[in-house]
């Protein structure tokens, strides 16, 4: 019986990609993204890589913090066979529990460099429902008439899904961009982002302004702190407007928590801060609780972004897909990962892992 490559070397490689516009949300703004890529190399050649993102939402994944969090990893990895990639993946976790997004960037190249062994896509590895998913655009917080323009060039490029950044000024202010966004793009499905940004009785007075004006989100996006349980439940029973889970759910364990408090009716999950197989865990939990499931991405460069590419693909279970860091980044051309047409993303053709060199 021929034996498990081990993991012979990990690469880390700091990287920075600058933004074509400002990424402006309630959380903050920034202009660039300073970002850390793995490259893994087992024994007999084969090769993972992954990417680590920073983000507004999770201040304390800087560049720096995610470099030093996967150095320390590497000791405990060299060597391992990759056969054994759950609990490799174990211990990520088990020695980064405060740096997920570095915890979750190393699970991917391990995952990434086991498909390749067994010659099979990623997106094979984790379902194979789909070759194709379809991404929304998000528009930043900005004022109606740009969003109006902004709203009005993504539709022209075929984009059908919109989400749109609230700003938690005001709610007839956070109406009046939805309401420019759905003017310009009135045949566009539409999600309203709060990134924590509101307070109750600001969604409250927001759902009751967008049902006026017969604006109906598919729903409402972490408007509440993450830990504000109480702001969620009330929300729920006080508006109609669905409300999901982002910051809230990091975990399977989050997501019991929360379905099981009445709290969310869904979660957007994020390799980012949950991980391939904790993503998952998650979504056995919320069809569990029949909950609506979304998959969202930091900001990730095409080799960041294909692991959540293929685990949209793979499952096939996300009703919003909201992957569009490759649209939002000025980054260097890279073939392979996924396909792009349009809002259309492929995996089709892809041999094996994540289908970059």
């Amino acid at each position: 019986m021929k034996s498990s490559p081990l993991i012979q070397s990990i690469e880390i490689k700091p990287v920075s990609f600058p933004l074509k516009n400002p990424f402006v949300t309630a959380a903050g703004h920034k202009t660039r993204t300073d970002n850390v890529q793995i490259f893994l190399r087992l024994s007999d050649g084969t090769r993972g890589v992954a990417e680590a993102s920073s983000s507004i939402a999770m201040p304390g994944e800087s560049q720096e913090n995610m470099q030093r969090a996967l150095k320390e990893m590497i000791p405990e990895l060299w060597g391992k066979p990759i056969e054994d990639y759950k609990t490799l993946v174990e211990l990520c976790w088990r020695l980064q529990p405060f740096h997920p997004t570095a915890a979750a960037a190393m699970e991917c190249a391990i995952l990434d460099a086991f498909a390749r062994t067994k010659k099979q896509p990623l997106a094979h590895l984790l379902g194979q429902k789909s070759v194709t998913i379809e991404t929304d655009f998000t528009l930043s917080v900005d004022e109606p008439d740009r969003l109006h323009k902004a709203a009005r060039a993504a539709s022209r490029k075929g984009f059908r899904k919109l989400k749109v950044k609230l700003a938690g000024d005001s709610p007839e202010k956070d109406a009046e961009r939805l309401k420019a966004v759905h003017k310009a793009a009135p045949r566009a499905e539409l999600v309203a982002d709060g990134n924590q940004g509101l307070a109750l009785s600001q969604a409250v007075q927001l759902a009751h302004l967008l049902n006026r004006a017969q604006i109906r989100p598919l729903f409402l996006e972490q408007p509440f702190r993450r830990h504000d349980v109480r702001s969620m439940k009330l929300f729920r029973h006080r508006s109609r407007l669905p409300l999901l889970a982002d910051e809230s759910i990091l975990t399977a364990s989050d997501a019991l928590r929360l379905f099981e408090a009445g709290a969310a009716d869904g979660v957007n999950i994020k390799v980012a801060k949950s991980g391939l197989l904790g993503a998952l865990d998650i979504i056995r939990i919320a069809q569990r609780f029949k909950k609506r499931l979304a998959i969202g991405c930091m900001e990730e460069s095409k080799l960041g972004l294909a692991a959540s590419v293929h685990l949209a693909c793979g499952t096939g279970v996300f009703e919003w897909v909201d992957l569009d860091s490759v649209f939002l980044l000025e980054q260097p051309a890279l073939r392979g990962g996924f396909a792009v047409k349009g809002p259309k993303f492929s995996v089709n053709g892809i041999r094996s892992g994540i289908g970059i060199a």
